[in-house]
């Protein structure tokens, strides 16, 4: 199966499985551990780089290569941001025929604060190799911006990433690493950026359908009134879970409804 916009991580049928996260990669367990120990007869694919464009746009084109393979799309499934991709895609799907299974794990919305988090994450992964100035001047960019433009996502995340561009170039310097490797750096950050941007501009309903929520511990869905379902697990481990593994072949093959 030749495709631009999706990978597969596995192939054992004929329907498919859309699985929507941040492309990169991530320490908690991703899809490709769940679509590993799901016993389900499906292919599971997964979404590469998003592109550019509006969300519409995007998952038009996400969808176009989808149906253009004539195999049917049983679920959709989203993690974390990606989950309010999901359901934009499940809809799209819908258009076409059946509507797909679409469960969402450990749905959680973009906001000023997450665009903050992520980044006080990343610059903080570095600090051993920053001075005190500038770890403290990056910590307290962030909190100034989410402060000052809490609705303004965009510009948010333009002032982090040029920010971060300009730490990894003192990063860098002070490693003897060429110009490469600072793009490098720059360029993953910047796409995670780009990603819960695109992410921001979703939401967690269908127009045909209800998606369900799959929560680990002490996770709770984005909206109000949602379907939930709450595991005793701990969120990096949700997705490599037999009990998850368990419950999505039920959602699948019909045994359990959704």
């Amino acid at each position: 199966m030749e495709l631009t916009h999706w990978r597969q991580l596995v192939d054992r049928g004929p329907d498919l499985v859309l699985c929507l996260d941040f492309p990169g990669g991530r320490a908690a367990a991703g899809f490709a551990d769940l679509a590993a120990g799901v016993p389900v007869d499906a292919c599971f694919l997964h979404i590469g780089r998003t592109g550019s464009g509006s969300l519409d746009a995007c998952v038009d084109r996400w969808v176009a290569e989808v149906l253009a393979t004539d195999r049917p799309v049983r679920a959709v499934l989203g993690y974390c941001a990606g989950a309010a991709l999901a359901t934009c895609v499940a809809d799209a799907v819908a258009k076409s025929g059946p509507p797909p299974v679409t469960l969402l794990f450990d749905a959680v919305a973009t906001s000023a604060g997450s665009l903050a988090n992520q980044f006080t994450t990343a610059v903080e992964s570095s600090a051993a190799h920053l001075t005190a100035d500038e770890l403290a001047g990056a910590l307290a960019l962030a909190e100034e911006l989410v402060e000052a433009y809490p609705d303004d996502l965009r510009r948010i995340a333009a002032a982090l990433i040029d920010r971060y561009d300009a730490l990894m170039g003192a990063v860098t310097g002070r490693l003897s690493l060429n110009e490469f490797f600072r793009q490098e750096l720059t360029r993953g950050f910047t796409g995670y950026v780009e990603f819960l941007l695109l992410a921001s501009d979703g939401r967690f309903d269908t127009r045909t359908g209800t998606p369900l929520f799959v929560s680990s511990e002490d996770q709770e869905p984005p909206v109000d009134g949602a379907r939930n379902i709450a595991l005793d697990v701990g969120h990096a481990d949700l997705l490599r879970e037999a009990e998850v593994h368990e419950l999505v072949a039920e959602l699948l093959t019909g045994e359990r409804p959704w």
